[in-house]
């Protein structure tokens, strides 16, 4: 019965995945040609900075290898715990290894599936400075930007190399439905993040333009329906 609830939510994931991919195509329209035309590269001269702490996170990363994988996996745990806190879940135990990790929580199983898939998508670090970004003087945003730019380059690779089957999280729901989730999620997140750069946004903006959007694109989909 529980399996079936979530192959039930389905339909919906293909419709809020569809509403995210067109949601990032006006996004990718409005950096690389914006109205009226800026220069050659359109806006993508607020994102250097970022790029480049990218760029240096995945050049820098072998010199962290010795506790690579144990940063990975604490990462991944602590996901868990602070989306587990955000929806006032108890948290039981914590444990963060070379290899592997664990989280013990108890609450409301109607929020579990965002607690469990959460590592898959969710930049905790990227959105930390992200939140105290208004706060940096104009004059200090490029080098706070590489920063940012890190840790974007961090979640990337551990999304890449820590979603798969072989995860009991992803193995907790049917998979359609994981990789669903995961997905739409993290095109959500992706947006979120290239939309607060923008000049007149920062992230608590950019949260509600993604919401507002899908939560439009939803009453469209509604009326195009019925």
């Amino acid at each position: 019965m529980y399996k079936l609830f979530h192959w039930l939510w389905i339909p919906l994931l293909v419709v809020l995945l569809l509403l995210m991919i067109r949601e990032s195509v006006i996004i990718v329209q409005a950096i690389f040609f914006p109205s009226p035309p800026m220069t050659m590269l359109g806006n993508l001269e607020m994102y250097q900075w970022t790029g480049i702490g990218i760029v240096i996170y995945v050049l820098a990363r072998g010199l962290l290898r010795k506790n690579l994988s144990w940063l990975e996996v604490f990462s991944h745990e602590l996901t868990h715990t602070v989306v587990s806190m955000m929806l006032f879940r108890k948290i039981h135990s914590f444990r963060a290894g070379d290899q592997s990790g664990e989280v013990s929580t108890s609450g409301s199983s109607y929020n579990r599936v965002f607690v469990t898939l959460a590592p898959y998508c969710l930049p905790i670090f990227t959105y930390f400075f992200l939140f105290f970004r208004p706060l940096i003087k104009a004059d200090g945003f490029w080098l706070y930007d590489i920063f940012i730019g890190v840790t974007i380059g961090f979640h990337a690779i551990c999304f890449k190399t820590q979603t798969g089957n072989y995860q009991p999280d992803i193995r907790s729901f049917p998979l359609p439905f994981s990789y669903l989730y995961i997905f739409t999620a993290l095109l959500f997140n992706i947006n979120t993040i290239l939309v607060s750069y923008w000049s007149s946004k920062n992230i608590f903006t950019a949260l509600w333009y993604s919401v507002c959007n899908i939560w439009e694109g939803l009453v469209a989909f509604y009326g195009l329906i019925f």
